[in-house]
C-alpha cells in the first residue's frame, strides 16, 4: 500500500493506494469519502496530468506522501419524495409491530464484531440453530461440549427477545476453547478473522451435533455422521495427473470441504470466475515414476451438493513489513484485496460437478425450467382468469422473523441439492484494509427484496440493492467475505398441493 494525500476544495483526505489494482478502485475510495462521483473526478499532481482510467500505477510518480488535489462536484442528495418517518414518532402500536417483527441483535463486548457477525450468519440456518437448541450432551462428550452447551443458551436466548443481547457466557467459553481468541493488545482483546472463527465453531460444533438417526463418538471423530457435515458438506472428486510424465496413471481422492473458496486475481470480476478457477491448480509434489518432484495438475469436480454452500473470498493475504502508524516498527498484517466481485442472489454450479452429479441434477433441472414457463404461460392469461385462480389458493403466510428462528416446524430431514440451483441467503462483510482490524457485519435474508443488517446491536432493513452495493472496490465500505447459499429444491407434490392443483384448475375452467 502506498500511502497519498488528496486535497479536495478545504478538505484533506489520507488513503491508501493499492499499486496492484486499476485507479478505478482509487476513484471509488474517493466517492466513499467525498461523494463526488467518478465520472466527476478530476485527480490532479501525478505525471501525465490528469489520472485516466486506463493508467497504469508503474507509469506515473506514486509514491508514499504525494500530494495530489481532486477537483468535482459532490452529487446532490434526492430529496425524499415523503416525509422521514422515526419509528419514535409513530403511534405506540405501531413501533411495537415494528419493533416485534426486528431480529434480536448482538452486544459488542470490545472487538467482538467478528463473532456476532459468524452468529447472526449461521442462525440463518435453521436446522443447524434446531440441532443445538435440542442437543442433549452424551454420557461421552468430546471437548467442545460445554461451547455446544452455551451455544444452546444463546440461540434460545437470540428466539425469545427483542432486545440486544450480551454474549458474555459463549465468548468465554469460545475463548476458553480457542486461545488465540483472546489474545490482547494494551489491554485491549484484538479484532479477530470472521472466517477462522467460523471454521473453529463448525469443527466444534461437528464433534457433538450429530445428524438424525447417528451417534457420535468423540474418541473416534466420523464427520460423515455430523449434522455439519450434513447441512454444509461438499463432497469433491480430486483428479491429480503429472505433468513431467503424461504415462503416469492419474490418481483420484475423495475430500469434504465445508466451503469454497473464490480466489481473486486482477483478472476476476465475478465469483463464477474466482469458483472455477478455485476447483484448478498446479502442485509440486514427488513423482513415485520419476521418483524427483515433480508438477501436478489438480483439478476438483463436485460429487455432492449440501443444502446450504459456504463460499468464502479469499480477500486476504500475509503481507510484511506494515506500518500500523507511522511512528510504529514494521508488522506481518493480513492485508485485504479490494477489488470488487460482482455475486448472484441465484448461483448455478452445474458446471463445476461431476459427469454422473450432472446426470443427476438434470433430472430435476428439467423441472424447475418446465414450473418457469408455466408460470409464464399464467401471466398470459386474461387478468380476470388469473383473479379467480388467485381465490382458489390458501392466503400467503406472512413471513415472521420469529419463525425463521424457532425449532418447533422445522424439519431435520435433511437432503442434499438436487438441481445445482442455489440462492443467496446471507452475506457476511469486512469494512477495513486488514483481517485483524476493521468492522464485521451480517446481512441476512428476511423476505425478497428484504434483508436484515446485523451491525452488532443494532438490526436494520435494507433491499437487494444496498447488498449490491457489497460486491467490493473500496476498503472503507463494507465489502463481502463470506457468503451463505440456501439449496433450491424441487418439492415432490402432496396430496394436499395435488387437490389443490386440480380445484384451482376447475375454477379457472368454470370462468370461461
Amino acid at each position: 500500500m502506498v500511502k497519498i494525500n488528496i486535497k479536495w476544495g478545504k478538505e484533506k483526505y489520507e488513503v491508501d493506494v493499492d499499486p496492484s489494482q486499476p485507479v478505478s478502485v482509487l476513484k471509488s475510495q474517493i466517492y466513499s469519502l467525498t461523494q463526488v462521483p467518478v465520472d466527476r473526478q478530476k485527480i490532479m499532481g501525478f505525471k501525465g496530468g490528469i489520472l485516466k482510467d486506463e493508467t497504469q500505477w508503474k507509469d506515473v510518480d506514486l509514491v508514499e506522501g504525494k500530494n495530489v488535489m481532486m477537483m468535482g462536484s459532490a452529487a446532490e442528495l434526492e430529496k425524499p419524495k415523503e416525509p422521514v418517518k422515526f419509528i419514535e414518532d409513530l403511534p405506540e402500536e405501531t413501533q411495537n409491530t415494528i419493533m416485534n417483527d426486528m431480529p434480536t441483535g448482538l452486544a459488542n463486548l470490545g472487538n467482538t464484531c467478528y463473532l456476532n457477525s459468524t452468529l447472526q450468519t449461521l442462525k440463518a440456518v435453521p436446522e443447524l440453530v434446531k440441532s443445538i437448541q435440542t442437543y442433549k450432551q452424551p454420557s461421552n462428550p468430546s471437548m467442545y461440549a460445554s461451547l455446544v452447551k452455551a451455544s444452546q443458551v444463546l440461540f434460545n436466548e437470540l428466539t425469545k427477545s427483542n432486545l440486544p443481547m450480551s454474549t458474555i457466557l459463549f465468548l468465554s467459553t469460545f475463548r476458553r476453547m480457542f486461545p488465540q481468541f483472546a489474545e490482547e493488545k494494551g489491554g485491549h482483546f484484538l479484532q479477530q478473522d470472521a472466517e477462522e472463527a467460523m471454521s473453529q465453531l463448525l469443527t466444534a460444533f461437528s464433534y457433538e451435533l450429530a445428524a438424525p438417526g447417528q451417534t457420535l463418538n468423540p474418541n473416534d471423530h466420523d464427520h460423515e455422521k455430523s449434522i455439519i457435515n450434513k447441512l454444509f458438506g461438499i463432497e469433491t472428486i480430486d483428479t491429480m495427473t503429472c505433468k513431467d510424465n503424461p504415462s503416469e496413471d492419474p490418481t483420484n481422492k475423495i475430500e469434504t470441504l465445508l466451503k469454497l473458496a473464490c480466489n481473486i486475481n486482477i483478472e476476476t470480476s465475478y465469483l463464477h470466475e474466482g469458483l472455477k478457477r478455485g476447483l484448478e491448480e498446479e502442485i509440486t509434489k514427488k513423482s513415485p515414476t520419476l521418483n524427483r518432484e515433480a508438477v501436478y495438475l489438480k483439478k476438483t469436480a463436485i460429487s455432492k451438493l449440501p443444502p446450504y454452500l459456504f463460499v468464502q473470498f479469499v480477500r486476504f493475504h500475509w503481507k510484511k513489513d506494515v506500518k500500523e502508524s507511522r511512528d510504529s516498527a514494521t508488522v506481518g498484517v493480513k492485508a485485504k484485496i479490494i477489488r470488487p466481485v460482482q455475486f448472484p442472489f441465484m448461483l448455478d454450479v452445474q458446471d463445476m460437478c461431476t459427469p454422473e452429479l450432472k446426470e443427476k441434477l438434470a433430472v430435476k433441472r428439467k423441472i424447475i425450467e418446465d414450473q418457469f414457463n408455466q408460470s409464464l404461460e399464467r401471466k398470459r392469461k386474461p387478468l380476470d382468469d388469473q383473479e379467480m385462480s388467485d381465490v382458489s389458493k390458501p392466503p400467503e403466510k406472512k413471513p415472521d422473523n420469529k419463525s425463521t428462528s424457532a425449532t418447533s416446524d422445522v424439519s431435520l430431514d435433511i437432503k442434499p441439492n438436487d438441481t445445482g440451483k442455489y440462492e443467496l441467503s446471507a452475506v457476511l462483510t469486512h469494512q477495513g484494509r486488514y483481517a485483524d482490524s476493521g468492522h464485521y457485519v451480517a446481512w441476512v435474508k428476511k423476505a425478497d427484496n428484504q434483508w436484515y443488517q446485523f451491525n452488532d446491536n443494532i438490526v436494520t432493513l435494507h433491499t437487494d440493492e444496498d447488498i449490491k452495493k457489497l460486491y467490493g472496490g473500496t476498503g472503507d465500505w463494507h465489502m463481502s467475505y463470506i457468503l451463505l447459499y440456501k439449496s433450491v429444491n424441487v418439492e415432490e407434490p402432496t396430496a394436499a398441493t395435488e387437490e389443490s392443483s386440480s380445484s384451482t384448475t376447475t375454477t379457472t375452467t368454470t370462468t370461461k
